[in-house]
């Protein structure tokens, strides 16, 4: 094979926790460790809990004691261990530096990192001649506080920051750096947040020159076990705050620029993030209408509900819409009103469903509804609701407007198509038998 496979190249000692434990229990894997984050395992779903996460769940007043399966946590992409390593290269993306690589059952084997995907794409690629600075370009931004700021600030400010470290210096000269490890030494501690952050800080600050080789970089970033780099000039300045993920960034810069070279290697690479752009391109993920989803998107979020649903034996079931007699809107008030009654229909089903819920415009008149966690008689029940409303509901120019909705409950077998055929036949049936009507089809018709 030309490329190896996952499983080859995955880090199986990893540090989990159950979803069952705590925070708590959370934390103190990642002080044992000296981790940031711990992967948070649930069967056949996998989670990631970082250091961001605890601060945020402390400054909300969670108390840690709190089980993992009652928070909100990121699920980690995820792909089997015997794929090849080119299907990660369509996983990668900025906010999961990890991947998880499973078993044929979906437990967890291993993690792989973008750093590991790099390496094993083209490992005798070695850039000693270009420079870190040539990074800047970008403009990569940080953080500085001054050392008498009060920890509390600097807690705010990183919860909802991209950013996991700031930098405290006086003028422009660095005085220490404080990092989400730093915080996790004092985060249970009460009396810490109110300290300035110079008592708190790691000092002094270990910097690499601009004019350093972005392959020195990345060897910095291995030796001394850090997670960025702090970046100055000539006068010992800072610059700016560079990760192993801005470096690789630029590496594939630099690989592309190589293409003649390695065009054989490269040319699978090149094939699959054509279609990754391509794909990206066409995923235009809001209808421009309603700026509800679009049907393209919704057939991405089936699928994966349906994933779901085949490892879970969850359920769901499936709404198809469609406004009654809407031609007449067209044709008696044009298309500019019918435009408006399709964005008021629209609003009111969004407020009168769950934001769980996946709400969709088919084509036209039409419109998908999703329920997670429902059958056919909640389907049903939701339906009325919708079609209740609609007609109380006053359109200005228009005056009452009816829909007609079909129901069926998805199951394991299902495709969307299969689903949406079900859906669509309840949906004529509730046309025939005279409009403004809900009816629900039976789940294996």
């Amino acid at each position: 094979m030309f490329f190896p496979t996952l499983g080859l190249i995955a880090t199986t000692n990893v540090i989990t926790v159950d979803i069952h434990h705590t925070i708590q229990d959370a934390l103190d894997k990642m002080h044992h460790h000296n981790h940031r984050s711990v992967v948070v395992v649930n069967k056949t779903l996998h989670y990631i809990i970082t250091t961001k996460d605890i601060i945020r769940l402390k400054l909300e007043g969670t108390t840690f004691s709190t089980p993992l399966s009652q928070i909100s946590l990121r699920p980690l992409p995820m792909v089997d261990k015997d794929s090849n390593i080119i299907s990660a290269l369509n996983l990668t993306n900025e906010m999961d530096e990890h991947i998880c690589v499973c078993n044929v059952d979906g437990s967890l084997y291993g993690l792989v990192t973008n750093s590991d995907i790099v390496a094993s794409v083209d490992p005798q690629v070695i850039l000693d001649t270009l420079q870190i600075a040539t990074i800047f370009d970008k403009k990569y931004g940080y953080k500085s506080f001054p050392p008498y700021t009060p920890m509390i600030e600097v807690l705010e400010y990183m919860k909802d920051s991209l950013s996991d470290c700031v930098i405290i210096q006086e003028g422009s000269l660095p005085l220490g750096i404080l990092t989400s490890k730093d915080i996790l030494r004092f985060i249970g501690d009460e009396s810490a947040i109110k300290l300035p952050i110079s008592d708190v800080m790691s000092t002094p600050v270990d910097t690499l020159s601009a004019t350093a080789s972005i392959g020195e970089g990345l060897e910095y970033l291995k030796s001394s076990h850090f997670k960025r780099i702090v970046v100055t000039d000539d006068e010992g300045k800072v610059m700016g705050i560079v990760t192993q993920q801005d470096l690789i960034s630029r590496t594939y810069l630099k690989w592309s620029q190589l293409m003649q070279d390695h065009f054989r290697q490269f040319e699978e690479i090149t094939q699959i993030l054509q279609q990754k752009n391509h794909h990206l391109t066409q995923l235009a993920t809001k209808d421009s209408l309603t700026q509800i989803h679009n049907r393209h998107m919704f057939t991405e979020l089936f699928a994966k509900e349906l994933s779901i649903l085949k490892r879970q034996s969850t359920k769901l079931s499936l709404l198809m819409m469609d406004l009654d007699h809407f031609k007449r809107v067209n044709d008696t008030h044009g298309h500019n009103m019918g435009d408006l009654v399709l964005k008021q229909f629209s609003e009111l089903v969004s407020s009168l469903v769950r934001e769980s819920d996946l709400f969709a415009r088919w084509g036209g008149e039409e419109f998908v509804l999703l329920l997670r966690n429902s059958g056919c008689e909640e389907g049903y029940s939701v339906g009325e609701k919708i079609r209740l409303y609609l007609e109380a509901e006053n359109f200005d120019m228009v005056g009452q407007i009816t829909c007609s909705i079909g129901i069926t409950e998805v199951n394991s077998e299902d495709t969307i198509q299969s689903a949406i055929e079900r859906a669509d036949n309840a949906l004529y049936s509730a046309k025939d038998a005279g409009r403004n009507r809900t009816i629900a089809c039976e789940v294996h018709q």
